[in-house]
Order: C-alpha cells, then sequence, then structure tokens
C-alpha cells in the first residue's frame, strides 16, 4: 500500500509518520541520498539528529519493497538499542495501526522476507549469511567500526549501504569515504550550525544541538581545536599528525587549476614562458599497473599546472602502455618521461627506449637524493609535492579519485630522523586502494638529473 512512496521517503516519513516529528533540510538530505545513491557517507556533529533520519530510513525502506531486509551495526549494541533503535520505535509507534509489525530489542520483523536486524561489530562473522534483492545496511557511528567489519559488510553485496557517524576518527571506512574513497561515496556534512535550533528562538527541538552547546564547546576546547572541528562543525580536522598534505592545500590546488585553464604566456607569444622567458617544457609521469585492480596512469605537466591526467584502460600489457606512452610524446613533444622502473614497469621502460621515447627509468624504492632526510626515493619525491602544493604552486585538475589518494597519503620518522611514506601494502591493510594517479602525478614533477631533480 506504500508503493508509491518507494523513491519519496521523505514524503513518507512527513505522510505516514509525521505524529513523531517532521524531518529538517539536512535530515531530507539524507533520505533523499539514500533513495538516489547506492553509498551514502554522513559526517555530522554530535546531536544532529543523523540517527533520527537513519531510523526512519528502516522504515520506509521496509514498507515499500517487497522481499527486503535491513542490517542495522554499530561499535557496541548500546548504541544501537539506545539511540537508532529507540528512534526507530518512535517512528513507528508513530504510524499507530497503519504499519504492521513487531519490534524486539534488536529486531523489527513485519514478516519472514521483511525485517531489520541489529548486530554490534565486535566480530565480522556475525554480519555473514544476509542476503536479499532488497538489502540496506546502515553503520552508526561507523568511526568506530574497524575495517575487517566494513569489508565483511561490502561482501554482503547491498542494495544501499549508509554511513553515520562523527569525524573523530583518523581512519576506517567513515574517513575514507570522504577521502581516499570519496568517489564511491555521496557525502552529506552537517554542523552544528545547521540546526533549526540555530534559526528558533522559541519551541526548540529536544535533543538537537543548541547555540548555548556549541558555546560551552567553543569555550572548552577552543574554536581552532581539532575536537571542536569536528563535533561542532562535523568536519575531519584539516591536517592530521601524519597526513602527508591537507585537503585545504589539495582544494587550492584545484581552484588555481580552474581559474587558470592555460599556463600564464608573456604577451604577444604563442608559447608559455618561464620567468626567464624559456619555453615551458612538457613533462611526463608514467606508473605502470601491477595488480587487476590497479590502474595504469599517464600524468603530463607544463610548468606547475598538470595539463592532462589520463587513466588508461585497464588489462593493457606493457606493449601497450609503452603505445600510449609513445603517442602523447609525439602529440605533444615531450622530451623527459618519469617511468616507474621497478617491477612490471621495467617492461614499458626499456620497451619505450626502444621506441626512442626519451624516458628515464625511476626506482622509487631507491636511495634518495637527499638519503640522510628520505628513507628512499618515493618518500623525497612526494614530499616535494606536498611541498609544492603546501607552497600554492602546483596546479591539479579535479579529479576525485587524484584527491582521494593524495588525502589518504601518511608517513612517519624513523628513529634515524629519516621521512618514510606509508607503504601500499599499509594502504591496502586500511582499505585503500593504490595510488596509482597520485603516483604518476609525483612522477610528473620530477626533471632530469642535469637539471635537478625538482621544479
Amino acid at each position: 500500500m506504500f508503493e508509491r512512496y518507494k523513491k519519496d521517503p521523505v514524503g513518507f516519513v512527513k505522510d505516514i509518520l509525521g505524529a513523531a516529528g517532521r524531518p529538517y533540510d539536512k535530515q531530507e538530505e539524507i533520505l533523499k541520498a539514500i533513495a538516489k545513491q547506492p553509498r551514502v557517507s554522513v559526517a555530522a556533529c554530535n546531536s544532529s539528529g543523523k540517527d533520527w533520519a537513519a531510523a526512519r530510513a528502516i522504515v520506509w525502506w521496509l514498507h515499500t519493497r517487497t522481499n527486503a531486509k535491513v542490517v542495522v551495526t554499530g561499535p557496541t549494541r548500546r548504541q544501537i538499542r539506545d539511540i537508532l533503535w529507540h528512534e526507530l520505535r518512535i517512528a513507528v509507534a508513530a504510524a499507530g495501526d497503519a504499519l504492521p509489525g513487531k519490534i524486539t530489542n534488536d529486531k523489527y520483523v513485519i514478516d519472514e522476507d521483511r525485517f531489520a536486524i541489529a548486530f554490534s561489530s565486535n566480530s565480522h562473522h556475525n554480519i555473514q549469511g544476509f542476503h536479499s534483492p532488497n538489502l540496506l545496511v546502515i553503520v552508526t557511528e561507523a568511526q568506530g567500526v574497524k575495517q575487517v567489519y566494513m569489508e565483511a559488510i561490502k561482501r554482503l553485496n547491498p542494495t544501499k549501504v549508509l554511513l553515520i557517524g562523527n569525524p573523530l576518527a583518523h581512519e576506517g571506512e567513515l574517513y575514507e569515504s570522504h577521502h581516499a574513497k570519496s568517489s564511491l561515496y555521496h557525502q552529506i556534512t552537517i554542523s552544528a550550525f545547521d540546526s533549526p535550533n540555530f534559526r528558533r528562538k522559541r519551541f526548540r527541538i529536544p535533543g538537537l544541538v543548541t547555540p548555548e552547546d556549541v558555546e560551552h564547546h567553543r569555550r572548552d576546547w577552543g574554536a581552532d581545536s581539532p575536537l571542536y572541528v569536528a563535533s561542532v562543525l562535523g568536519q575531519f580536522p584539516d591536517a592530521l599528525e601524519d597526513s602527508l598534505t591537507t585537503r585545504n592545500h589539495v582544494d587550492r590546488a584545484i581552484a588555481r587549476h580552474e581559474e587558470q585553464p592555460v599556463v600564464p604566456a608573456e604577451a604577444g607569444t604563442s608559447q608559455p614562458l618561464d620567468e626567464r622567458g624559456r619555453s615551458l617544457p612538457y613533462r611526463m609521469g608514467v606508473d605502470v599497473a601491477r595488480f587487476g585492480g590497479n590502474e595504469s596512469v599517464i600524468c603530463i605537466r607544463r610548468g606547475y599546472r598538470v595539463e592532462h591526467l589520463i587513466p588508461l584502460r585497464r588489462g593493457l600489457d606493457n606493449m601497450q602502455v609503452a603505445d600510449e606512452v609513445k603517442a602523447w610524446t609525439d602529440a605533444l613533444g615531450i622530451n623527459a618521461v618519469f617511468a616507474d622502473g621497478t617491477g612490471v614497469g621495467t617492461g614499458v621502460v626499456d620497451r619505450l627506449g626502444q621506441l626512442g621515447v626519451p624516458v628515464i627509468g625511476v626506482d622509487v624504492g631507491g636511495k634518495a637524493r637527499r638519503p640522510s632526510q628520505f628513507a628512499d626515493l618515493r618518500a623525497e619525491i612526494f614530499w616535494e609535492v606536498a611541498r609544492l602544493l603546501r607552497e600554492d604552486a602546483a596546479s591539479i585538475p579535479n579529479d576525485s579519485v587524484l584527491v582521494g589518494q593524495l588525502l589518504a597519503l601518511r608517513y612517519d620518522v624513523s628513529s634515524t630522523g629519516r621521512i618514510r611514506l606509508e607503504s601500499k601494502t599499509k594502504l591496502r591493510h586500511r582499505g585503500v586502494a593504490s595510488p596509482d594517479r597520485a603516483d604518476a602525478l609525483a612522477l610528473a614533477f620530477m626533471e632530469p638529473p642535469s637539471l635537478d631533480i625538482w621544479v
């Protein structure tokens, strides 16, 4: 009887569950996103009403579809029962006799083919075996859910995934969904200032954050503290202690790229020139895929501006990758190509040499130019990329995959004081794919040894 609301969760909540309150604009945004997007990630301040929206999404999903299931999980069962499941009870009760079904402590059952069930994420074995042609998975307090559990969720092949949480953790699926995996999720951010209680002087909504709450936190933590940024503004703190670069630096590099569609040239000249009046050469970086899920990437810059970022079709062999590189070098007159010369990249470098391409094989795992400061050449190259971003020099395209890869990179300092970049193996353990586009970008910003290694 509710099939007409199948694509309209906001209408369902207002018409059927309206006695328990109406959604404000951010809650409507969550509900609409679930209807349209396969994966939704909500990073929100404290007391923003995100669980209110998630509970009503459960009711809407089950009552507008046949053979539908909802799996709800979070770090502890208490969090699910006391918050989200409490909101679920209120929502169902508001509909009165219009909605069939029975609610227990961890189940909401309509019939054997339509039900919601809740688990804590203390063991990834809990979630195995739940399959449905209409499966919605909701992860509450997602910042506290371990990655091994998230991988178990993905193996269920859910129709929809909703992550909700506070941006307090610096790793995990919630963090990566707004950074390295941003291209896979529809992101929503809720600040305390989005609360309708900031627009109401009277009749405030109980349970939602208030101006008095925010002022208390500002005095307690300081407006610049990471805790204030996460708990009040609903944002991930701009820089982690071990982040190679920041969202702010990357966004500024994208803005520069969009503001300057071509490299600036002196009046009356057809070629872009540097500050000494010399024509700016093209440089190319090439990262060669090592595994089936990775991609080979070509990155071409002119001066500080990335002109082309070209992910190649997956499945190309070394000869085909070399042919693609050759075509671009011939078309643009590129006189320096930096290709990863380790592993499978060795074959591409050898073939490019045979084709007469001015290629330089780069052993990224080899000795750095400044070995007292960097553990290997890869750390040194990326450190210089971060410097170019920090100093507002480089400009990069607005490529969500590239952005996510740059923001996912981390570093540490060894006992001997040398900077080390997080290995790709550790990235995979965090659920982050190989940063192929970032690798190609870093290689592109090298220079032939005779001209020094950095731009």
